[in-house]
């Protein structure tokens, strides 16, 4: 029998402030400030230990990614979720812990039932106003089910490329086109950003219905493939099946500001970091009642 038990917590982070979720030597990364954040609390000992449930690379905001730790019993009885949180978000900066809740002690975050992901497509350069919306919705429905995305990820050796799509649907603002929400199990490395190029591809009329349905049927990657930003990539949300968090914050970016009419080649770039700097507002913005 155990003193120990385990705490599960829901954590959100602005991407661009780290080099991806994973420990790097040297590096800022999201476990990184984590490990510190939780040493410095000094409720789980000189060598906390953690999971995170998914790697995200530099640049991908998170509005949910999910993390274990192990504390003792008598500290979290002590101290309750609204302790736990606060103790660890003293210490974080560019990243807060929403929620946190005490959980089976073999829990593992890795072993999810779903991930969802969300891409904001309109801040892509090329993908405007004057595309096929039908066709674009027609080549998100293509990348559900069950196919070898070899031609859609960045290849990992001894690592399957066969995955299994719950969905791939259009993420609508106001009936607005704003880019699409996909969901699985697990992805591959660059999956969904391979994907987001390819169907801003779609709308520019560069890469065809045809060509998707060719790559997916024998694992193969089109001759014009690309890697769209992190920029525009979310974590959305992840599931579990004996797990879940209080989420105040699902309705997130629900009033995002449409481009306006008319954007070209030299003004673009700025309406970018306007979006980019729109969506870190409203993700920090989400994070103040958790504080």
């Amino acid at each position: 029998m155990t003193d120990q038990v385990a705490i599960a917590f829901a954590i959100g982070y602005i991407g661009d402030a780290f080099h991806g979720s994973q420990i790097q030597p040297e590096i800022r990364t999201v476990q990184r400030d984590l490990q510190i954040a939780i040493k410095k609390a000094k409720f789980a000992g000189s060598n906390p230990k953690f999971k995170l449930a998914s790697r995200t690379d530099a640049g991908v905001n998170a509005r949910m990614n999910v993390g274990v730790c192990k504390i003792q019993n008598s500290v979290w009885e002590n101290m309750g979720e609204a302790r736990f949180r606060r103790a660890i978000n003293d210490h974080l900066s560019d990243a807060v812990i929403w929620s946190a809740k005490e959980t089976k002690i073999e829990f593992n975050p890795r072993i999810a039932s779903r991930r969802i992901y969300r891409y904001r497509l309109e801040c892509m350069k090329g993908f405007n106003n004057d595309f096929d919306e039908e066709m674009v919705i027609e080549a998100m429905s293509l990348f559900e089910g069950k196919h070898d995305f070899t031609g859609f990820c960045r290849p990992e050796q001894g690592r399957e490329t066969t995955r299994q799509i719950d969905w791939c649907k259009p993420w609508r603002i106001d009936g607005r086109l704003v880019g699409f929400e996909i969901a699985a199990k697990s992805f591959l490395w660059n999956q969904v950003r391979r994907i987001a190029w390819t169907l801003c591809d779609v709308a520019q009329g560069i890469c065809s219905i045809d060509q998707i349905k060719f790559a997916l049927k024998n694992g193969e990657e089109p001759h014009h493939f690309g890697l769209g930003s992190s920029r525009w990539l979310i974590l959305w949300e992840i599931e579990y099946e004996d797990v879940s968090f209080n989420d105040g914050n699902n309705n997130l970016f629900t009033n995002l500001t449409a481009p306006p009419k008319g954007l070209g080649e030299r003004n673009f770039p700025l309406w970018q970091d306007a979006s980019d700097l729109e969506q870190k507002r409203m993700l920090i913005e989400s994070w103040i009642p958790s504080i």
